[in-house]
């Protein structure tokens, strides 16, 4: 396979020269790094690759400290082999990110009279910089989290788990990032039998919406009813948006919805959110 690595400058790339770039090897049970070149002059690279049906690659390539990937990619057949093209960017401590959506998942309420909640926070770097921290501030972005949430706990982000911290009813990033849009996701249980729970909004977020499988579900707030049906089932949704310094409140009817619906309602949902998303800001 071939590809090159570019840098943003403005509204066009430059070939960058010089850039340790990666081959990453994905399967079931091994993966890994498998090899590593530098880019030429032109910012051009070259692998060599046996096709194989049960293996995902991986292209990265360094710049000022920071990983940057490529498309993931299959290899099926012999040649022509894919290209990738590895967009990196210079850094920046300074160059702001916005919250420009944020949702949530409410399930009804379990046995045991808890909620699971999914809160999806999607973060937007307009670019052309990468967003770094500074010895002052090792947080890159953070956000205020619900007082009385229980068994906090990171979900599927598009950063490193380890990267996303929790902390005094925080979540913070220490993490880079890159230009555009980026999510956050963090999973946690409202309280047993709890009539109302507080949604604390520290950043203003345009687009939102709150969706439950429980139809009893209010939201006190910029909100507007407007139900759904997903893969032929009913769901409560409430589209806004969030002011900062104000807060979300969620008030309770006492319906419950099966267990084995909440994992289909989290991966339908966060899938479906992400795509409102971007057709909204686009």
């Amino acid at each position: 396979m071939i590809g090159r690595v570019v840098r943003v400058v403005g509204h066009d790339t430059v070939a960058v020269s010089g850039a340790r770039v990666t081959l990453h090897r994905v399967t079931a049970t091994t993966p890994g790094p498998v090899d590593s070149v530098v880019s030429d002059g032109r910012g051009r690279f070259t692998f060599r690759i046996a096709p194989d049906s049960g293996v995902v690659y991986l292209v990265s390539a360094k710049w000022s400290g920071i990983e940057y990937f490529a498309s993931p990619f299959a290899v099926h057949v012999e040649p022509p082999a894919p290209t990738a093209i590895v967009v990196v960017s210079d850094t920046s401590s300074t160059i702001p990110v916005a919250l420009v959506a944020r949702h949530m998942i409410v399930s009804g309420a379990a046995p045991d009279g808890t909620r699971d909640v999914v809160d999806l926070f999607v973060l937007d770097n307009p670019g052309p910089q990468t967003r770094v921290a500074t010895a002052t501030t090792p947080a890159t972005w953070q956000a205020k989290l619900p007082r009385f949430a229980m068994n906090v706990h990171g979900g599927n982000s598009d950063f490193a788990a380890e990267s996303v911290r929790f902390a005094d009813d925080q979540v913070a990033l220490f993490a880079a990032i890159p230009p555009g849009q980026r999510d956050v996701e963090v999973d946690y249980q409202i309280p047993s039998k709890s009539a109302r729970f507080e949604v604390p909004v520290a950043a203003s977020a345009a687009i939102s919406n709150i969706i439950s499988p429980d139809k009893r579900v209010r939201v006190l707030g910029a909100f507007t009813r407007s139900d759904t049906v997903i893969d032929g089932k009913p769901y409560a949704r409430w589209q806004g948006s969030m002011t900062a310094g104000e807060t979300v409140v969620l008030v309770f009817g006492t319906n419950q919805a099966p267990a084995w619906l909440i994992p289909i309602l989290i991966a339908v949902m966060a899938l479906a959110l992400v795509g409102v998303t971007v057709r909204t800001l686009r």
